[in-house]
């Protein structure tokens, strides 16, 4: 113990080994307390000032140290004299003097025992007690002590130093109870590293922190400011004016159906089942209400898979079509609608031939992938849906509304490049580039439109609003999404195809006119060039060799 104790007090900072005492020696420890509480520090004072020592100014942890630093087998100089003249002098005193001498010159660097070892062993061991405390306050320090060492740890090691900060402010142990001790680094010891400090951690937090703030959060109140609005990105107010073209658009979605809309029971069971979703619900109930009600699903053979229409759930937007503006530091949001109709990637549903997939393809120069919206290969998206819980806590329709602005200029870029890549001449007619967007909740659904105008602002503006409460308003909005899709998978789908067909038409013509600039001369163009290339040199030699003989005859 004394070992342990010994190279605590050597560190910079003093650390004491911690024991367990049994209750008998601990009341051993008090009891001898009580008999020398008074007389340990006036005597430690005075013997201190009597030796003219000058530790006696020193703490006790000072003076402990140098009486167990003192080496045993080979005393200094200055001992060795002074025990060789009391040597020197043993003839002049008597025996029984000359063996005391000899035994204090042989025993003389060891200590002098004190009269009570249990009262100078806590002197020297617990904290400094400074001259001049009562004796309550110094059996209440003893006392405390002693409970703390009973709950402590019975057993010290080099691997509870984590435990501790430089300044010696301790640190709860539960804190190491969140990594598994064979996660640490190990010295040639065997013993355990501390880990990184939590004020280097907090400085990596920081740095990833604000690596991270370009992108924030859809819900941070200056999110359309720097995130949206430094993208081009425009959330209008709803009693702005819209271009006329849009206009003829919203007016279009307010046409009456042809087809049957629920009855009024099917109405009134919908109705019956939004008030319970009013009573409390999650995101979940409110997306599969409406999945079951308002929105089709992939196997609908109205609005689905078999008419050419595809929707995704939850499903990243390809990051090539979120606008990104090079010179403003904030981004977009990553868009990930809760529903997301577009056209199918498979050939057997039919949404596109096979010659107008390879069109596609070639709409970038640097991206084959470019029409497609989703890692499942919807293409060109057109509809985006938003769902959100009144009273929840992942947000609300304004935040909805964010995630919206992203996802519907998202499904805008894709047909803008398809009308980049379209030839510019009057006869080719371009697809109209607008996309809609739903966000809704169990009390209120708001519908938007998206456009975008000279090639590189995006606008979004609520066009309509529903409480689906009521059962009018319940019936418009089903009407409006089904009056959405409807123009999705007639209208616009036409279009693109019709553009994809001109891209076709005129990539064969550039194959034309490429292959006819290689093609080899004609016949009768090799003839005329063979009449005015030169004789060759067989021919020039015969002629030569014919006139010789000619001449020759003569």
């Amino acid at each position: 113990m004394f070992l342990v104790m010994n190279s605590g007090v050597s560190k910079a900072r003093t650390r004491r080994s911690r024991v367990h005492l049994s209750k008998a020696l601990q009341e051993t420890l008090l009891d001898a307390i009580a008999g020398n509480i008074a007389e340990l520090p006036r005597s430690y004072q005075e013997q201190s000032l009597e030796r003219g020592d000058p530790a006696g100014n020193a703490t006790p942890v000072q003076v402990w140290k140098r009486q167990f630093d003192a080496p045993e087998s080979d005393p200094s100089p200055t001992k060795r004299a002074r025990l060789i003249r009391i040597d020197t002098q043993q003839p002049k005193f008597e025996n029984k003097k000359a063996k005391q001498a000899d035994k204090t010159a042989l025993y003389q660097p060891q200590p002098k025992p004190f009269k009570h070892p249990y009262a100078a062993f806590l002197r020297d061991f617990v904290d400094p007690i400074y001259p001049g405390p009562g004796p309550t306050s110094v059996h209440t320090f003893v006392s405390e002590w002693l409970k703390s060492v009973g709950s402590d740890r019975e057993k010290h090691c080099r691997s509870d130093s984590h435990l501790y900060y430089s300044d010696d402010v301790p640190i709860s142990r539960q804190l190491t109870k969140s990594a598994p001790e064979v996660g640490y680094t190990r010295d040639a010891d065997r013993f355990a590293v501390p880990p990184t400090p939590a004020s280097t951690v907090s400085r990596l937090y920081r740095a990833t922190e604000d690596s991270a703030s370009s992108t924030a959060s859809v819900r941070h109140p200056s999110y359309r400011q720097n995130n949206l609005n430094s993208n081009n990105i425009d959330i209008r107010h709803a009693n702005t004016q819209l271009p006329d073209y849009i206009s003829s658009y919203v007016e279009g979605l307010r046409a009456e159906r042809d087809s049957p809309s629920p009855s009024s029971e099917q109405i009134n069971g919908y109705l019956d089942r939004m008030e319970d979703l009013q009573r409390g619900c999650t995101e979940a109930d409110v997306e599969e209400f409406f999945t079951d009600t308002v929105f089709p699903k992939n196997s609908d053979r109205t609005y689905g898979r078999p008419a050419g229409l595809e929707s995704a759930k939850s499903s990243l937007i390809s990051s090539h079509l979120i606008p990104n503006n090079p010179e403003s530091q904030f981004r977009v949001s990553e868009p990930k609608p809760d529903l997301l109709y577009g056209y199918s990637g498979a050939l057997r549903d039919g949404a596109f031939t096979q010659p107008q997939f390879l069109a596609q393809e070639g709409l970038h120069p640097r991206n084959a992938r470019f029409a497609e919206a989703t890692t499942q290969g919807l293409r060109f998206p057109f509809f985006a849906i938003e769902f959100k819980a009144a009273g929840g806590t992942r947000g609300d329709l304004w935040v909805a509304t964010n995630q919206c602005a992203g996802a519907s200029s998202a499904c805008l870029s894709a047909v803008d490049q398809l009308n980049t890549s379209l030839p510019d001449h009057q006869s080719v007619q371009y697809i109209d580039n607008l996309s809609y967007c739903i966000t809704v909740d169990n009390n209120t659904a708001q519908l938007y439109i998206s456009w975008k105008e000279d090639g590189l602002n995006y606008y979004l503006q609520r066009v309509d609003a529903f409480l689906l409460s009521k059962p009018e308003d319940f019936k418009s909005f089903r009407k409006r999404v089904r009056n959405i899709l409807d123009w999705g998978k007639d209208t616009r789908l036409t279009q693109i195809r019709v553009a994809l067909d001109t891209i076709l038409e005129e990539n064969r013509k550039k194959a034309a006119e490429h292959a006819k600039s290689r093609q080899p001369p004609s016949d009768g163009s090799a003839t005329t060039a063979s009449k005015k290339r030169k004789p060759s040199s067989s021919c020039r030699n015969s002629s030569r060799r014919s006139k010789w003989s000619v001449s020759k005859i003569g």
